[in-house]
C-alpha cells in the first residue's frame, strides 16, 4: 500500500475559500471507486493557515498512484477545482498501511501502569470509541461505566481477586494492574448480541486507547462480578435498570512498561469452504 499527501497553499486572491475548499474535497474524495487502485481519499482544509489544504490518499502500489494521476476523472478534477487556484504544491509518498494498519499491528495489553491518570478528555475519548461501536440493529444496549469512587474501585479489585483466584505465575495480585482508570462494560441482555456489542466496545476502545498514547488491559470476570450483589450495586449506582450483562473491564493509564513487541499471527486461522 502507498500513502500519497499533497499539501497545497491556495492563492491569496481566491475570493471564495470555502466554496474552493469545499470543492477540492468533493471532486478529490468523490474518485474512490471511480479511479481503481485509489482505496480511500480525505481533504483536510481547516489547518491553522486557511489558505492549506492537505489530502491524503492511499492507493494499492505505486503504479496505481502513477495511474491515479493521468486518469481522466482525476484529470478533470484536477484541472477544475485545484489547479486555477493553487499557488504551490508540495507532495509526499510513503510505502506502508494505513494508521489503523498501524494500530492494529501495534497495539498491546499492557499489565503495568504509571500512577498518575490521563487526562479525562482522553478517557473520554476511549469511551467514546466504545459507544461507536457496532450494535445488532442498532440497538445500542453497551453502557460504558466509570468506576471513580475509591470504595467501588476497591470492591470491584476485591471481587475480582476472589472470582480470579491466586494471579498467574509473573503476575502481580492487583487484578487490575494498578491502573488508576477502570472502565466496566456491560450490556442490556434485552438484546441478543448484548455480548457481542460489548466486546466490540471493547475492542475499539483498546485501539483508540493506543491511538491517544494510553495503554489498555481487557480485564474479564465481569460477568460473575455484575451477576453478584455488588454487581446489583454497580448498575444501581449508574442509574441503570433490567437486566444487564457484564462483558469486560478496561484497565486504563499510561505503560509502566515498554510495549511488548507483536506475535506473528498464524495464516492458517484463515479457511475457505
Amino acid at each position: 500500500m502507498l500513502r500519497h499527501v499533497v499539501i497545497w497553499k491556495l492563492k491569496e486572491d481566491v475570493a471564495d475559500l470555502a466554496a474552493v475548499k469545499a470543492g477540492i474535497r468533493t471532486s478529490l474524495e468523490g474518485l474512490v471507486g471511480t479511479v481503481p487502485g485509489l482505496l480511500r481519499a480525505k481533504v483536510y482544509a481547516d489547518g491553522a493557515d486557511a489558505r492549506d489544504v492537505l489530502l491524503e490518499a492511499y492507493l494499492v502500489s505505486r503504479d496505481a498512484l502513477a495511474a491515479y494521476a493521468a486518469h481522466p476523472a482525476h484529470v478533470a478534477a484536477a484541472e477544475t477545482f485545484v489547479k486555477p487556484f493553487v499557488a504551490s504544491r508540495t507532495a509526499f509518498d510513503f510505502d506502508g498501511g494505513t494508521e489503523l494498519d498501524e494500530l492494529i499491528y501495534e497495539r498491546r495489553s499492557i499489565r503495568a501502569f504509571k500512577p498518575e491518570p490521563p487526562p479525562r478528555e482522553l478517557v473520554d475519548e476511549v469511551v467514546k470509541a466504545g459507544l461507536l461501536a457496532p450494535t445488532g440493529r442498532n440497538k445500542q444496549s453497551t453502557v460504558v461505566i466509570r468506576l471513580d469512587d475509591p470504595a467501588i474501585r476497591e470492591a470491584v479489585r476485591a471481587k475480582n481477586e476472589e472470582i480470579r483466584g491466586a494471579p498467574p505465575a509473573g503476575r502481580v495480585n492487583d487484578p487490575f494492574y494498578a491502573a488508576p482508570v477502570m472502565l466496566l462494560v456491560v450490556a442490556n441482555k434485552a438484546n441478543d448480541t448484548a455480548v457481542y456489542d460489548g466486546s466490540l466496545a471493547l475492542g475499539n476502545m483498546m485501539l483508540k486507547a493506543h491511538e491517544l498514547g494510553l495503554a489498555a488491559c481487557w480485564i474479564h470476570r465481569a460477568k460473575p462480578e455484575i451477576d453478584s450483589p455488588l454487581g446489583r450495586t454497580i448498575l444501581d449506582r449508574a442509574g441503570l435498570v433490567g437486566d444487564y450483562e457484564g462483558v469486560g473491564h478496561l484497565a486504563l493509564g499510561y505503560a509502566a512498561c515498554p510495549l511488548p513487541a507483536p506475535h506473528p499471527y498464524n495464516p492458517a486461522r484463515y479457511r475457505a469452504v
